[in-house]
């Protein structure tokens, strides 16, 4: 990947201001070619490459000729005010004032290709002929990198904008051949069908990265034809699929799926699939029986484990063995005085493991309810393989303390211990505070690692 330059408006001024014997002189600039300066401005952002028109009349217009990326992403300050302060009343107005500016660019843009487009901002149903418009721009570019991020700040899923509703081929019109150009697709609040989704994997042979996010409408993925390209595909949060069949993507690497326990996965001619992310009800349901997952346990080397619901985890005392597995990545939530030790059969069951994390999400149990807790087993791992250890969202609960001894007193060659105290509850507060510094958690976790791995990089975030 070539290095982004770090060319700014104020850098070029300076560069006209000086004289001919100085290093920087303005007819060295002023001599290139136009096609080489917009080559330059292609490398830079869409806001530096605009920034660059107040240097002189000769600049005025040569980032419309640019070929880089298009990001639209100037809308996500406005948008944490108006969530911050509740202000949902004027969204609309926010919307119109985005769509206008993304026409705006587009309607000066001149130049022949682009590599990526950007959408980022909360845009729904209302915004549908500008969206189309503005994704038929992106083909007519042979765009290469597209991404639709429509977040919702009030979701509404039967307000997400339908990507390629009508038939894709009569939609597209003119641009049906360029959608093959496609290396990267990103859809985030887009309502997809499985048989728009289709279209585009047959019709994209280059694809290389695939992630969809909370579409409402896509119930089945199947990829059987080959996607010899495909290396990352993620679908997070799509809660009506049923099924998610892969039978011919040779060289998919990365594989990320959350989402409803009844979900079928199918996966089969995946040989160079190492990691693995898992998450939501279907995660609970595979941890119980994770030996029938639908590939080989010994491809995995990158495991993501996501418990987001459950508020007792619990692991099977027996995992399957994941021979190598080398990074354990494990999220999950606990109340009060509950244990969450019996993760440590997944622990146990990683004899390769050099990285693990843990981010638990940590609330005490209400005042007026009371329970008696049982002993947790005994675990006793000597993993020499061991290096690093993640505690994310470390409060100093005693819930995270168990977790934490168990796993610095059973591997000695630690080499690093990083703690993220930050958002994380802090303990005897009577409301959930998760934006002060919690010092009793620092604290906490300096007394763990001198008294359990004294010699080992200690980094408290």
């Amino acid at each position: 990947m070539a290095k982004r330059l770090k060319l700014t408006t104020s850098k070029l001024q300076k560069c006209s201001s000086r004289g001919e014997d100085d290093a920087c002189l303005p007819d060295q600039i002023g001599e290139l070619p136009d096609e080489i300066l917009t080559n330059i401005l292609s490398l830079l952002t869409l806001r530096e490459a605009v920034r660059t028109s107040v240097v002189s009349r000769r600049w005025k217009n040569l980032w419309t000729f640019t070929t880089g990326s298009l990001d639209f992403d100037f809308g996500s300050y406005v948008l944490s005010q108006i969530s911050d302060c509740m202000q949902f009343e004027i969204l609309n107005q926010e919307r119109a004032v985005y769509i206008s500016r993304v026409n705006k660019i587009l309607n000066s843009h001149q130049g022949a290709t682009i590599d990526e487009f950007r959408v980022k901002f909360d845009l729904q149903l209302s915004a549908r002929s500008d969206i189309n418009s503005w994704i038929n721009f992106a083909l007519r570019k042979r765009v290469k990198r597209l991404q639709l991020n429509l977040e919702q700040l009030e979701v509404n899923l039967d307000n997400c904008y339908p990507f390629l509703a009508e038939a894709p081929s009569s939609q597209l019109g003119s641009n049906y051949n360029n959608i093959s150009c496609l290396t990267s697709l990103d859809l985030n609040y887009v309502n997809v069908t499985g048989q728009v989704l289709k279209y585009l994997l047959s019709n994209c042979p280059f694809l290389e990265f695939v992630r969809i996010l909370s579409s409402p409408g896509l119930v089945v993925i199947r990829i059987v034809d080959p996607l010899p390209k495909l290396k990352h595909l993620e679908v997070v949060r799509c809660h009506e699929l049923e099924d998610l069949d892969i039978s011919c993507a040779p060289n998919l690497k990365t594989l990320k799926y959350s989402g409803l326990r009844q979900t079928k996965l199918r996966l089969s001619n995946v040989p160079n699939l190492v990691d693995v992310s898992i998450g939501g009800c279907y995660c609970e349901r595979m941890v119980r029986r994770f030996n029938r997952l639908p590939i080989s346990l010994s491809q995995i080397e990158k495991l993501e484990l996501i418990l987001s619901t459950e508020m007792r985890p619990k692991f099977p005392k027996l995992f399957p063995k994941l021979k190598n597995v080398k990074q354990l990545d494990l999220q999950c939530y606990a109340i009060g005085p509950y244990s969450i030790l019996s993760c440590a059969s997944v622990i146990e069951a990683c004899p390769k493991l050099y990285r693990f994390s843990m981010r638990l999400n940590w609330l005490p149990l209400p005042e007026d309810e009371q329970l008696v807790v049982q002993p947790t087993k005994k675990y006793r791992m000597k993993n020499k393989c061991l290096k690093v250890v993640e505690l994310k969202k470390f409060c100093g609960s005693g819930t995270y303390v168990e977790l934490a001894t168990y796993l610095l007193s059973s591997a000695p060659f630690v080499e690093k211990i990083i703690a993220d105290t930050r958002n994380s509850y802090v303990l005897g507060s009577t409301y959930c505070l998760f934006n002060v510094e919690n010092v009793a958690a620092k604290e906490c976790v300096r007394r763990l690692a001198t008294q359990y791995s004294p010699t080992a990089d200690l980094v408290i975030l």
